[in-house]
């Protein structure tokens, strides 16, 4: 069985979403994992920011 791809930040994601050759429906997930990854980011800098 093959392994899903990972990606590594909100970055990858985003370049994913981008990208042209990618079906739509495909796009649209890496889209929405940008945003929770960017999301995730912003809560652990505000956790930071609280201590």
């Amino acid at each position: 069985m093959e392994r899903p791809y990972i990606a590594a930040d909100a970055a990858e994601c985003k370049r994913r979403a981008e990208d042209p050759q990618l079906p739509p429906e495909e796009r649209l997930v890496w889209a929405q994992l940008a945003v929770a990854a960017e999301l995730k980011s912003i809560q652990r800098a505000l956790a930071i920011r609280r201590r």
